[in-house]
């Protein structure tokens, strides 16, 4: 295999198309057709299945993408860090947020990247956590903030913090003036609830508590939208479950209020995860601090509400 021919597949997977990758790496579409048949010559396996529409990866594509994606890191991390080895990191590092985390940490991690490192171009994805954690272990991200505690096969997780959920309702809301300044679970299930579908982090959470109590979580809608459960709270339709801090300020300008849950506590932990193969470059490392320092900042002056900072402070 040449570097060569791993960046044209890299360009060709990404766009689904030998003539996209072509136009967009100022080649030839036969020079393109004739370095991915080299590839699949040296590697005794076809990387593509060709459709009308174009191309898609099969699984030994699929693998080595996730390959080619980390040695074309790892060269251009090499470039870098011997570029700029008596200076201030340089070079661009990926980071993945999920939108509840891009909510609190974004605009402070990125402030502190740019005000410290200018030669350092970030990247910042959001998403769900799965897609996320696919992007980190297929070496689409240099880092990923997810919700996990244990460790995951091909990544090394570092946990940073506990963040609390809590049950968020309008004071609008036809039962919310029944209401203490907390609840228990049974007394959430008696009133409408919206959730995230099966899978998201906050509604396993939520699962795991109402199991014990035998109390039923009939969610009236399933909604992987954020904006959208904050919105059916917002305009009375239902209570739902969220970490504070993302409610901040809905609960500052008194739309929302926030309670605690009675006799348990809904909590989820945040990880910093990494593609536990590859170094990370200078520039990575110092994102990844950067990171790590702007969490323990936010918790500390109460920024990030609902969370407790794990092991010693950062």
């Amino acid at each position: 295999m040449e570097l060569r021919q791993l960046r044209y597949f890299l360009k060709v997977a990404d766009l689904g198309s030998i003539s996209k990758a072509a136009g967009q790496l100022f080649i030839a579409q036969s020079a393109v057709s004739q370095q991915v048949a080299a590839l699949e010559h040296s590697l005794q396996a076809k990387p593509f299945l060709r459709r009308s529409s174009g191309v898609e990866l099969t699984e030994a594509g699929r693998l080595l993408y996730r390959h080619a994606q980390t040695i074309s890191r790892q060269v251009q991390a090499a470039a870098d860090d011997v570029t700029t080895a008596s200076g201030s990191p340089t070079g661009t590092v990926s980071v993945g947020l999920p939108t509840a985390v891009l909510h609190t940490l974004g605009m402070p991690l990125l402030s502190a990247v740019l005000a410290r490192h200018p030669g350092i171009r970030l990247h910042v994805m959001d998403g769900v956590s799965a897609l996320l954690q696919e992007f980190a272990l297929n070496g689409r991200l240099d880092m990923a903030v997810l919700f996990r505690s244990e460790p995951a096969k091909g990544l090394e997780v570092l946990p940073i913090l506990d963040e609390d959920l809590y049950y968020v309702v309008s004071p609008s809301a036809p039962w919310a003036a029944r209401l203490g300044d907390s609840l228990t679970l049974a007394e959430a299930s008696a009133h409408p609830l919206v959730a995230p579908g099966e899978g998201n982090s906050m509604r396993r959470v939520v699962e795991n508590a109402f199991a014990p109590g035998g109390h039923p979580m009939a969610p009236i809608a399933e909604l992987d939208s954020l904006k959208l459960l904050k919105d059916c709270a917002i305009d009375g339709v239902a209570g739902t479950f969220l970490p504070r801090a993302v409610v901040s300020a809905e609960e500052d300008a008194g739309t929302l209020r926030v309670l605690p849950i009675e006799g348990c506590r809904l909590s989820r932990t945040v990880a910093v995860c990494t593609f536990d193969s590859r170094a990370m470059s200078l520039a990575a490392e110092a994102v990844h601090a950067i990171l790590q320092e702007q969490v323990g900042l936010l918790v500390r002056t109460g920024q990030w509400r609902g969370a407790t900072l794990r092991g010693r402070p950062i």
